[in-house]
């Protein structure tokens, strides 16, 4: 498989199978191909961080991604908690 087409490159990334599905699902709804979706995704996330960066606010978003997996960490341990007190 060639790694490069074009102007494109190839670019293998590793995913968790349920964000896996979620964007199959996504890119079902938009039809779309999941690699196009991902694309998409991709490319406004590059804009919103250059944005960012260029308003100096990427070290406060980073900050406050930080702060949103903290959270649902912690989320996610009740969660499990919840179901283990119901066995």
């Amino acid at each position: 498989m060639p790694t490069e087409k074009g102007d494109k490159q190839a670019v293998t990334i590793w995913i968790d199978k349920g964000l896996v599905d979620r964007l199959e699902a996504l890119a079902a709804k938009g039809d779309i191909t999941r690699s196009k979706l991902i694309t998409n995704l991709v490319e406004v996330g590059a804009e919103e961080l250059e944005v960012m960066n260029n308003l100096g606010l990427w070290a406060t978003a980073r900050v406050f991604e930080d702060i949103r997996q903290y959270f649902r960490k912690r989320h996610e341990k009740g969660q499990a908690k919840e179901v283990s007190d119901k066995s």
